[in-house]
């Protein structure tokens, strides 16, 4: 069979990525369900061939593939693509035929960049990030691995974001602040200043959320 990409998750990235796929005229073998999906036969008609369990015989069916991970949760996207390490898989991007990435930026593997992203000048995006729709990222940013970078969030120059970041819609992180690893940015926020590794921060300045003050969203 012909080699194309398999597709692992069947939740709101994979829908993205077939949709991307689609445009770029790229060939998708097919979808396997992660262990907390209850997927359909067929996404966008698309053969759903198994789950994690059936990894390895589709795998090798398919003639070892470049796969996606479309996983919603970070360390979730982190921790699959160490168990499927043994395979040694190449990994593809997915990338808008709208956004706008200069020619000076550099991208890892496994990446999702939906429509009106913008990846300016020298900036810097690590393996397995999720840039949803209309994300701007100014010159020399640095993206870690496992980001995720909600609708419209904007980063001004010089920006760093952790590894295992997820930073929610409509955020804005000013000129050459950097976040920790594993930090979450609450919808909305304006991030004046540092954020530690593992804090969650919101509001106008953001400041710090205490974890008994329940879950940013």
């Amino acid at each position: 069979m012909a080699k194309g990409i398999l597709i692992i998750g069947t939740g709101a990235q994979a829908k993205y990525a077939l949709e991307i796929f689609c445009l770029n005229n790229m060939t998708v073998c097919g979808l396997i369900a992660l262990p907390e999906e209850s997927p359909p036969k067929s996404l966008d008609n698309t053969e759903v061939l198994g789950d994690l369990q059936d990894f390895e015989s589709i795998y090798q069916k398919y003639e070892k593939p470049s796969l996606l991970l479309c996983c919603s949760r970070n360390k979730d996207k982190e921790e699959l693509k160490g168990s499927l390490s043994k395979y040694d898989p190449e990994y593809t991007n997915t990338i808008h035929p709208k956004a706008v990435i200069a020619r000076t930026a550099v991208l890892g593997h496994g990446i999702i960049v939906n429509a009106y992203a913008v990846i300016q000048p020298y900036a810097r995006i690590g393996n397995h990030v999720m840039i949803h729709a209309g994300v701007i990222i100014e010159h020399d940013c640095i993206i870690q691995d496992f980001v995720n970078l909600a609708p419209r969030v904007t980063l001004a120059g010089h920006v760093k974001v952790g590894k295992g970041t997820t930073v929610y819609t409509g955020a804005v992180i000013s000129p050459t602040v950097k976040t920790g690893d594993y930090c979450t940015v609450g919808a909305g926020s304006v991030v004046l200043r540092g954020v530690e590794d593992g804090k969650k921060v919101a509001g106008v300045p953001a400041s710090e959320i205490k974890s008994e003050k329940g879950t940013i969203k």
